[in-house]
C-alpha cells in the first residue's frame, strides 16, 4: 500500500508539470497578442486547438492503454508533449505558435486516460476516491505553477522563458518514470475478481475499436459524458482568461492578478481534496449520495462564481474580499471533479477504462477547448472579458441537471459491474 501511494504521488508530480504547460501562456496573452498582432479570438483558437486535438488523439491512446503496457505508453506520451512545449519558446510567428501548441496537446491528451486506467488497477472501490482526488489536484496545482512561472517571469523575462521552465523538469521525470513505475495487474482490486487475479489467475479480454460504442450503454457513463461537455465550458474560459480579466478590467498589475489567481487555484485544490474525501465516505455509506452531493455543490458554484465577477475591487478591502470569494467559489466548483472520475472507475471494467477515460477526456476537453474559444469570441463581441466569463459560468447549470438525473442510475450501475466481475471470477476458476 505504501508503494502504491508513492506511485500516485509520483504520477501527480508528472501531471502537475504537464498541466502547468496548459496555463503558462495565459498570464502573457497581452504580450503575445502585441508581438504577433493578433486578438483574443485568435489566441482563444490556439488554446482551443491545443485542447481539442489532444482530446481527439486521446481516443487512440485510450485504446492502446487497454491493450498494451500503460507504463511505457505514459513515458512516451510525456516526451511527445514536452518537446513541442519546449519548441513553443522559439516560435517566430503566430503560425508557428499555433503549430507547436497543437502538437503539445497530443501529449497532454494522452496522459489522462493512461493515468486513470493505471490507478484504477491499484486500489479497490472503497479507496479509489481518495487516490483519484490526489491525482486530480495535478490540474489545479499545475495551473498555479504555470500561472506563477508565466505571471512573474513574463513581464520581466519575456513570454518565451516560461515554456522552457515548465517543459524541462518532465523530460527528466519522464525518463525516471520508465524505471520507477511498474505495470499493475488488471482487475487485481475488483469486487469478486481481484482475489483470483492476485492469486495468479489471468484476467484478459480481447480489445476491439468497435467496443467504444458499448461504453455508451452504461447510463452513468453517458450522463457524465454529457455533463463533461457542458460543465467544462467555464473551466475553459474562466481560468484561461482570469488573469487577463483582472489586469484589463479591474486594473490590477500582473503580479497582483497572478496572486489572486493563486488563491483561486488553492480553493480548487481544497475543493478537489474535500470532494474526493467526502465523496468516498458517501460512496461507502450509500452510493446514490455521491451524484446528489455533486449536483448540489455544482449548483452553488454557479452563483458564487458569477458573484466573483460582479465584485467591485475598488471598495474597501475589495481585493481581500475578492480573494475570499474566489477561494470559496473555486472550492465549490471543484468538489465534483474527483467524484466524477471515481464514479466512472467504479462502473466500468478494468479493460474498458483506458478507452472510457479517453472518451471522457474528449467530452471534457471539447468543453474546455470550446470554452476558451467561446470566451475569447464573446469577449471580442461584447467588449468585456467579465461578461464573457459570466455567460460561460451558467453552463454549469446544465451540468447540475445531469448530475441530479444520475442519482437514479449510479448505484445500479455499480451493482451490475460487481455482478459481472463475480461471473468473470467463476470463469477464471474453471480454467
Amino acid at each position: 500500500m505504501r508503494n502504491s501511494v508513492g506511485i500516485i504521488l509520483f504520477l501527480t508530480v508528472l501531471l502537475i508539470f504537464l498541466n502547468a504547460d496548459q496555463m503558462v501562456m495565459a498570464p502573457n496573452i497581452g504580450l503575445i497578442e502585441a508581438e504577433f498582432g493578433v486578438n483574443d479570438a485568435q489566441i482563444g483558437l490556439v488554446a482551443s486547438v491545443f485542447t481539442v486535438l489532444g482530446a481527439l488523439i486521446s481516443l487512440l491512446w485510450g485504446y492502446l492503454a487497454d491493450k498494451y503496457n500503460r507504463k511505457n505508453l505514459l513515458v512516451f506520451s510525456i516526451l511527445v508533449g514536452e518537446i513541442p512545449c519546449l519548441m513553443t519558446a522559439f516560435a517566430g510567428s503566430y503560425g508557428a505558435l499555433f503549430f507547436w501548441r497543437a502538437m503539445t496537446g497530443i501529449g497532454v491528451g494522452a496522459s489522462f486516460p493512461i493515468a486513470y486506467s493505471y490507478i484504477g488497477d491499484m486500489f479497490e472501490g472503497k479507496k479509489r476516491g481518495n487516490m483519484v482526488a490526489i491525482l486530480s489536484i495535478s490540474v489545479s496545482i499545475g495551473s498555479i505553477v504555470g500561472m506563477v512561472i508565466g505571471g512573474f517571469l513574463g513581464e520581466s523575462a519575456g513570454w518565451r522563458l516560461p515554456f522552457i521552465l515548465v517543459s524541462a523538469p518532465n523530460i527528466i521525470l519522464g525518463a525516471c518514470a520508465y524505471f520507477f513505475l511498474k505495470e499493475p495487474k488488471r482487475g487485481a482490486y475488483e469486487e469478486g475478481l481481484g482475489e483470483k487475479v492476485r492469486q495468479g489467475y489471468t484476467y484478459k479480454k480481447r480489445i476491439e475499436l468497435k467496443d467504444y460504442l458499448q461504453l455508451f450503454t452504461i447510463k452513468t457513463n453517458l450522463l457524465l459524458f454529457l455533463q463533461g461537455i457542458l460543465g467544462t465550458v467555464p473551466w475553459g474560459a474562466i481560468p484561461y482568461f482570469l488573469v487577463e480579466f483582472f489586469k484589463r478590467e479591474r486594473n490590477l498589475d500582473a503580479g497582483m492578478a497572478t496572486i489572486v489567481f493563486i488563491f483561486f487555484g488553492l480553493g480548487s485544490v481544497a475543493g478537489i481534496l474535500f470532494g474526493g474525501w467526502l465523496g468516498q465516505r458517501l460512496y461507502n455509506r450509500k452510493k446514490s449520495l455521491v451524484p446528489l452531493f455533486c449536483a448540489v455543490t455544482t449548483l452553488l458554484g454557479v452563483f458564487l462564481t458569477v458573484w466573483v465577477f460582479d465584485h467591485d475591487v475598488t471598495a474597501p478591502a475589495g481585493v481581500a474580499i475578492l480573494v475570499l470569494l474566489g477561494f470559496i467559489a473555486a472550492f465549490f466548483d471543484s468538489t465534483t471533479g474527483p467524484c466524477v472520475k471515481t464514479m466512472l472507475l467504479n462502473v466500468n471494467e478494468p479493460y474498458n477504462r483506458g478507452r472510457l477515460f479517453s472518451i471522457f477526456n474528449l467530452t471534457d476537453s471539447l468543453g474546455t477547448g470550446i470554452g476558451k474559444f467561446v470566451g475569447g469570441s464573446l469577449s471580442a463581441a461584447l467588449g468585456s472579458l467579465g461578461a464573457a466569463m459570466k455567460v460561460s459560468a451558467y453552463f454549469w447549470l446544465g451540468c447540475s441537471v445531469f448530475l441530479f438525473i444520475l442519482i437514479r442510475y449510479f448505484a445500479e450501475d455499480v451493482r451490475r459491474l460487481d455482478e459481472k466481475m463475480k461471473q468473470e471470477s467463476t470463469t477464471l476458476q474453471s480454467l
